[in-house]
């Protein structure tokens, strides 16, 4: 090895971890934010069977589901029999600081789900 060359590979070691690091943060922003709208969908599936199913107001039952599940009613209205209910959760954590560090504003997640009589 020549004098020139000595210590080239901790800086390509260190470069390669570097990229590493990077995958693995948007890898784990990536499954968080699946995560978050799968569970942001499901809770708009079941808020909007509940509000189906009440018998007199179907957006207090849908919001008070909604709202156990700490997330936030967007919207709700009956639609001929059925009823739309839209959810809104706020982005995981590493996803926001992933996107405050690119300059970048962290939406909210939205799912809506429609309900209705059998």
């Amino acid at each position: 090895m020549s004098g020139r060359d000595r210590g080239a590979a901790t800086v390509w070691s260190l470069a390669l971890v570097n990229v590493l690091l990077l995958v693995g943060l948007v890898a784990a922003a990536a499954g968080s934010l699946i995560v978050t709208r799968q569970r942001a969908a499901t809770v708009a599936d079941v808020a909007a069977v509940a509000g189906a199913q009440a018998p007199v107001d179907p957006c207090v039952d849908a919001a008070r589901i909604v709202a156990a599940n700490g997330m936030a009613t967007v919207s709700c209205a009956r639609e001929g029999a059925d009823v739309v209910v839209e959810v809104s959760a706020a982005a995981p954590a590493v996803v926001s600081r992933l996107l405050s560090l690119l300059g970048r504003g962290v939406p909210d997640v939205r799912a809506s789900a429609r309900a209705g009589p059998p």
